[in-house]
């Protein structure tokens, strides 16, 4: 089958001949690359809230977050510029410090903080918690109504995450609050981000929020005292494992995210949302041996529904569940040729192609 050309934000496979036995394997026309990024997004993201228990073992939560986003996004900024991205605006510096410090800093930093007493699987159902306020911040800022299907899925969402942490959950109050919170700043900066004037490269905005959140991380964690007060000779080998695995983690993942944003549908896009807390529960307790009780399940299993109907409802607007980039999408059209004159002249040759612009 004949395969798409790279795009920006591809997630750097070749088209060589080591592609073509998975190309065989699906339907003519898909391309293969669609369903490598799509089990990258879901690896990546779902495997967050486990990868941030192992880091936790013996570092800071500010600190290893503020380094997660100064590598990741290093590697994501110089990569994107050796690919051709535009050299960014100040603006755009601007723009990314804003949705870094709601979606990095207060968003994975604050979870990350709540995480050290609440298990890692809770914390990543609890995620299901960003497209449910997302929405309700896109009405309540921007008057975007939510469709119906999604409204039937908010209802959903909250009732399984109240099951979740009904009263007798053994969970710690404190870090729940922390999870909660961190969970409306990531969706206060998804609603915000594409209205900031980010760049329309996905890697070069996820670097540039990711260097500035990690800045500000960096610089709170210095404060408290993390930089100087830490014995990195103590630091274990699990720690260091997590966070290579959390930095590793946000370079494919935002990668693979930003290639789907620019070639499948968001409904398909951000399926991540609710295969994340499948995964997250089922890491956590084959890694962690953390408690797998059938209210927990059925609680993911509510969310699940509930983010499903919420992320695959029609909207006309920026979807919420992007993960912090308001990119927009190049559909390639080419005009119909000119029909012939009346006076029998061959007909006009087809307009140039032109890119035109339509929101993930």
């Amino acid at each position: 089958m004949a395969l798409r050309p790279g795009l920006p934000g591809s997630i750097g496979v070749s088209d060589g001949a080591a592609a073509k036995p998975l190309a065989r394997l699906l339907p003519h026309g898909i391309d293969w690359r669609i369903p490598l990024a799509l089990a990258a997004t879901y690896a990546s993201f779902g495997s967050g809230p486990a990868g941030a228990r192992a880091a936790l073992d013996t570092l800071p939560p500010l600190l290893l977050v503020g380094i997660r986003g100064i590598v990741a996004g290093a590697v994501l900024f110089l990569w994107s510029r050796a690919t051709g991205a535009p050299r960014p605006t100040r603006r755009h510096w601007l723009a990314a410090l804003g949705i870094g410090l709601l979606i990095l800093a207060l968003g994975a930093g604050g979870g990350t903080f709540g995480q050290q007493t609440v298990p890692s699987g809770i914390a990543g159902v609890m995620s299901g918690l960003l497209p449910i306020v997302a929405a309700c911040l896109g009405y309540l800022l921007f008057r975007e109504r939510p469709a119906r299907r999604a409204l039937i899925g908010l209802v959903i969402g909250v009732a399984g995450l109240g099951l979740l942490l009904r009263p007798g959950a053994d969970l710690d109050p404190f870090g729940v609050t922390l999870l909660v919170a961190s969970q409306c700043a990531w969706a206060l900066g998804a609603v915000l981000a594409p209205r900031a004037g980010l760049p329309d490269d996905p890697r070069l905005a996820a670097g540039m929020e990711l260097l500035c959140g990690g800045a500000v991380l960096l610089a709170a964690a210095s404060l408290m005292g993390d930089v100087t007060g830490l014995d990195w000779h103590a630091v274990s080998t699990q720690s260091w494992l997590g966070l290579g695995w959390l930095i590793l983690t946000a370079v494919v993942g935002f990668t693979a995210f930003g290639f789907l944003a620019a070639n499948v549908t968001p409904s398909v896009a951000t399926t991540f949302s609710y295969v994340n807390p499948v995964v997250a529960l089922g890491l956590g307790w084959l890694l962690f041996a953390e408690p797998l009780t059938w209210q927990a399940m059925l609680a993911t299993a509510i969310v699940v529904a509930g983010v499903c109907l919420i992320v695959s409802a029609k909207s006309d607007t920026q979807h919420p569940m992007t993960s912090g980039h308001g990119h927009r999408r190049f559909i390639v059209s080419t005009p119909p040729s000119t029909p012939p004159s009346a006076e029998g002249q061959a007909p006009a040759p087809a307009g140039p192609r032109r890119m035109t612009e339509a929101g993930p």
